[in-house]
């Protein structure tokens, strides 16, 4: 009996100690997740240098915790400081207490450090056990877009490769480019005068993969042609798209460092710099009826198309160019969100929400709304020349194989794509026109067709 008292007392003791022990280890448990969280939400808001300072610190006094070195060794990866990444995203994908999760994104970015090192085999050899890890669908996905992009570099191999100042050139078939020389030219040009604005110095030359086989290229890069990775300086482009847009995106990454960014605001920048001579405060006004609310596109820009939120921030940006002192506009490309574009330009983005409201010479004042002027059938036939960004936006492919495009369709004088077209009304055509003949279709545009349509209907 005395035994067994005595064997009581001594658990009860034992449980009195475990139980000191996790009510003093609870306490850290949650101070650890909550540095995590909060870790999370400053790298989710480019707040990337406070994200390394938070990190390290947690470190430094509590060591590894789940994610804490993954969040640092993204955040200095998001910096270009591949080379300072590289230990924080080893130690949490081989640290025992690591997530799957965890893992799966801490190799995906060091396959990304390696890639921009240029050390393509261990690229290679990360992205792909990240793939076949298949850990979340989001890294996932991204590790098979980086992955896609070594594949389309080792196809690349074969095309012909054209180096000038500032890119290397990859081009899958330069006999369809008319003179490369030219080609070659025009970006350097473009690179020049956008330069100009955005003082970057870049680490080394832009790989610039222009290709002619839009399926082929979809199908390996696992996403639509016309797109730039900038801490990889590629960037994969259609033949015809224009000479700035894409390099813009790599002079304002590396010009003006830009965190956090914004949809509306960053496809705006490539817009304004793409080059062009097109009016973009028209094109704005087509696209959105002439009614816009700025801010509402600005902070929830996944309720609008690319349709629309390209051609309005590329006007907005082109107007506070116009409109406001250069540094102010700078200040802006570096800190996107809707507070700073608050307390720098309310009164221009409603003098420009203004001006976008006024019917531009393509439109009509409707019923309080915007509809297209529809012009006669000898005006919808006058030849107006169209840039190759604008015939892209609107053609597609016959098939993998073609080397040419399809029919460009223009109503009342403004392309529009397949889709469109069938919706149209039969009962208010009013005109129709074929094109076959090279000397008929190069007054509309210097690209490339089969033939184009010009259809005039009532509005």
């Amino acid at each position: 009996m005395l035994a067994l008292f005595f064997m009581r007392r001594r658990c009860q003791s034992t449980l009195r100690i475990v139980c000191l022990c996790l009510v003093a280890a609870f306490p850290r448990f949650g101070q650890a997740q909550a540095v995590v969280e909060e870790l999370g939400k400053l790298y989710a808001s480019g707040q990337l240098a406070a994200a390394i300072s938070l990190g390290e610190k947690e470190l430094r006094t509590h060591g590894e915790q789940n994610g804490v070195s993954m969040f640092v060794g993204r955040a200095y990866t998001d910096k270009q400081q591949f080379q300072a990444a590289i230990p924080y995203l080893t130690r949490s994908l081989t640290a025992a207490g690591s997530s799957p999760d965890v893992q799966a994104w801490s190799e995906a970015y060091l396959g990304t450090c390696y890639y921009a090192l240029q050390d393509y085999a261990k690229a290679n050899q990360a992205f792909e056990h990240v793939v076949a890890a298949a850990a979340t669908k989001n890294v996932t996905a991204y590790a098979t877009r980086r992955l896609g992009m070594l594949r389309a570099q080792e196809l690349a191999a074969s095309w012909r490769f054209v180096e000038t100042a500032h890119y290397r050139f990859h081009l899958q078939a330069p006999e369809h480019l008319g003179s490369v020389e030219e080609f070659t030219a025009a970006h350097e040009r473009a690179y020049e005068r956008s330069n100009r604005f955005f003082q970057a110095p870049l680490p080394r030359k832009i790989d610039y993969y222009v290709w002619d086989e839009r399926a082929l290229a979809t199908k390996m890069l696992g996403q639509n042609l016309g797109f730039t990775v900038p801490e990889l300086l590629t960037t994969h482009a259609l033949k015809g798209q224009t000479k700035g847009h894409e390099t813009a995106h790599v002079l304002t990454f590396y010009g003006l460092q830009p965190s956090p960014q914004t949809r509306l605001i960053n496809e705006g920048i490539a817009v304004c710099f793409d080059q062009t001579t097109r009016d973009r405060m028209e094109l704005a006004r087509q696209a959105t009826g002439g009614t816009v609310d700025v801010w509402q596109m600005w902070e929830k820009p996944q309720t609008y198309s690319d349709d629309q939120l390209y051609p309005v921030g590329g006007a907005l940006l082109e107007y506070l160019l116009a409109h406001s002192p250069e540094a102010d506009v700078k200040q802006l490309l570096r800190e996107q969100t809707p507070e700073l574009g608050r307390k720098l330009f309310s009164k221009q983005i409603a003098d420009f929400e203004k001006e976008l409201s006024t019917p531009g010479p393509g439109l009509v004042a409707v019923s309080g709304s915007f509809q297209k002027n529809t012009p006669s059938p000898a005006e919808a036939a006058a030849p107006v020349k169209l840039d190759a960004a604008l015939v892209n936006a609107t053609v597609e492919r016959q098939n993998a194989a073609d080397k040419f495009y399809k029919i460009l369709v223009l109503l009342n004088g403004v392309p529009i794509p397949a889709a469109q077209m069938q919706k149209i009304n039969p009962q208010q055509i009013r005109d129709v026109k074929v094109l076959k003949t090279k000397a008929e279709i190069t007054p509309y545009t210097d690209v490339e067709l089969n033939g184009i349509i010009l259809i005039t209907a009532a509005g």
